[in-house]
């Protein structure tokens, strides 16, 4: 009878202790943490994503690239970073750059995607020497200074306002306009969108330290909103960020004109671009570099600003020795840039 007891006491511990483990694997397997997660993310043809209401076939392909990101990790994923050298684990806070929320954050991020599609337009047509529509659209909160209290009354990163006091204001400096009627201390309300929803905010003042005038205390930024007078769509809903700007613009200017800018190649590449055709740093091009090589491109177009450092030159660089990756790494400071080096090219037999 002993030994019975003690078989029957072994079988229920041991049911105990998979029931304990199963419970913490849950329990584990659902608790998040305030980590952002960075990977190697995607590459892949920007064709697909841009429509202009002109057929061209290319016969390579230009790459956008992006990262991987994966917020409020559990702890199985962080581990899974931590012992994975392709990968980097980066703590909320330092990852949104301290926005009010995440939420707020992907509110900013789709905004600068918005903006690089507006962006790519309107550098693809000066380029062409082509007119384009521009309508201002509100004004956005990029980020806030120091000394604001706006972010305690409800405003964000990534709002976009288009009245104070219930006056319109489409521009920074209509904004500005209605703000220097009051003063330091005073409340102004604030209306707009957030998102895709409306919102409301009433902000106390402050003195601007730069000017010693009133303020709400963010940098701001004026929304546009571009119109091409050909029928162009984009397809980049599901990306966040400016940095395929670049390669937007290549494939704008390659469907207009009707030149396979590709040259039978995959030419892979990232930087923002301005109204002007400067091409701009962007954060991430080491996963990029890893999305790209692991697409086997054969070229990576990399921002090159020597007057602020050339940071993404010098670490793509780095990126390409450390791995060994496979690709030639090209630099580019403005669209004319990008567009001599692919016409430069020889076509790939």
């Amino acid at each position: 009878m002993a030994a019975e007891q003690k078989h029957w006491l072994r079988r229920y511990r041991s049911a105990v202790i998979v029931g304990l483990v199963a419970v913490l694997f849950i329990v584990a397997s659902n608790w998040s943490f305030p980590y952002v997660l960075y990977g190697p993310g995607s590459a892949e043809p920007v064709h697909p994503r841009v429509e202009t209401g002109h057929e061209l076939e290319e016969k390579g392909a230009l790459l956008f690239t992006t990262v991987s990101t994966y917020s409020k990790p559990n702890v199985f994923s962080i581990l899974y970073a931590w012992i994975n050298p392709r990968m980097d684990i980066v703590t909320e806070e330092k990852a949104t750059g301290g926005t009010v929320n995440y939420a707020a954050y992907r509110n900013l991020l789709a905004y600068m995607r918005d903006s690089s599609e507006n962006g790519a337009l309107m550098a693809a047509y000066d380029s062409l020497g082509r007119q384009i529509q521009i309508e201002e659209q509100g004004v956005i909160v990029r980020a806030f200074l120091p000394d604001t209290q706006a972010r305690e009354h409800g405003l964000q990163e990534g709002d976009i306002i288009t009245s104070a006091d219930g006056k319109e204001t489409l521009t920074a400096e209509s904004l500005t306009a209605v703000l220097q009627s009051k003063k330091a201390g005073e409340t102004v309300k604030l209306a707009g969108t957030r998102g895709d929803k409306p919102f409301e905010a009433e902000v106390p003042l402050i003195a601007m330290a730069s000017t010693g005038k009133p303020g709400v205390g963010f940098y701001q930024e004026t929304v546009l909103k571009v119109t091409a007078p050909d029928p162009v769509k984009f397809d980049f809903a599901d990306t966040g960020g400016p940095s395929a700007g670049l390669m937007m613009t290549l494939e704008i200017v390659a469907q207009l004109t009707g030149d396979d800018l590709s040259r039978g190649y995959r030419v892979a590449g990232t930087g923002t671009i301005a109204a002007d055709g400067t091409v701009g740093q962007i954060g991430g091009i080491k996963y990029k570099l890893m999305a790209a090589d692991r697409e086997k491109a054969d070229y990576f177009l990399v921002p090159y600003d020597e007057k602020n450092g050339a940071s993404n030159w010098k670490e793509a660089e780095e990126t390409v020795k450390e791995l060994d990756l496979d690709l030639e790494l090209v630099k580019v400071s403005t669209l004319d840039d990008a567009l001599a080096f692919l016409r430069g090219l020889e076509p790939k037999a």
